[in-house]
């Protein structure tokens, strides 16, 4: 009785997966977008949507949307041969780039942008259906602007000393930290409770970062000097600028 009722299971088991296997529908197994660019370095810059289908994903439609936007900025119906693109990809695209494949249903999947520049930077979804299902995937990018200036300066009082790390030109939003050098310390102390002031300019940011000590609250730790460090999230940049500091002078 048992070997039977074994059989029966293992032949419902086969039979339910050779089931989902042919309902199964069209699957995004990788995609590839730059997580970021630096602005005016590049030429043109490729997002992939890779996937794979099978006989049941017929009226095969992909999508590219930029942000949260209902309406796609590119869109290809490989049954019809049609493509579409709109917003802000509109005539940026070059719609000559083909993948590397012979499929017919993948070759235009991708997006070739032209001269990518910070208005690009955003969540980039791909979206696949087809009547058999559907799959989505997204990913952000950042068009990143680097600090056209950056510096950590003293103004000096009879009792305090204010120190300022300032950077400009940057985009989008950068984070700013402040580090004291300590003497016999290898690990710079980050500065806490700074000011901070941001201004735009030109679609670009300009950020300072600022925070006054007494005198004595400088020597008592033995305070060699400050390390000004500048962010831009989302991206690997950074950039860094120390300057030495001695009882009330500094030098560069």
């Amino acid at each position: 009785m048992w070997p039977t009722m074994g059989r029966m299971f293992y032949r419902w088991l086969l039979a339910s997966m050779l089931h989902l296997n042919v309902c199964f529908g069209v699957e995004i197994r990788r995609l590839s977008v730059p997580r970021w660019v630096e602005n005016g370095t590049e030429k043109s810059i490729t997002l992939d949507c890779e996937y794979v289908y099978n006989e049941n994903d017929i009226r095969l439609v992909v999508k590219w949307f930029f942000e949260e936007n209902l309406e796609p900025v590119y869109q290809w119906i490989p049954e019809l041969g049609i493509r579409h693109t709109s917003g802000i990809l509109h005539g940026r695209l070059d719609l000559n780039y083909t993948v590397n494949t012979v499929d017919a249903y993948s070759k235009f999947r991708a997006l070739k942008i032209s001269e990518p520049s910070t208005e690009l930077s955003g969540k980039y979804t791909c979206l696949v259906t087809s009547l058999a299902g559907q799959d989505s995937r997204a990913q952000l990018m950042t068009v990143f602007v680097p600090a056209q200036t950056m510096d950590v300066k003293f103004d000096t009082t009879p009792n305090k000393l204010n120190v300022s790390c300032e950077a400009t030109g940057l985009f989008p939003r950068p984070k700013l930290k402040l580090y004291r050098l300590l003497l016999k310390e290898r690990t710079p102390a980050i500065v806490k409770d700074a000011s901070i002031a941001i201004s735009n300019s030109r679609d670009t940011y300009n950020t300072s970062l600022y925070k006054t000590f007494e005198h004595d609250e400088l020597s008592i730790p033995g305070t060699t000097g400050f390390e000004c460090v500048v962010e831009i999230p989302g991206t690997n940049y950074q950039r860094r600028k120390r300057v030495a500091y001695y009882a009330g002078t500094s030098q560069m």
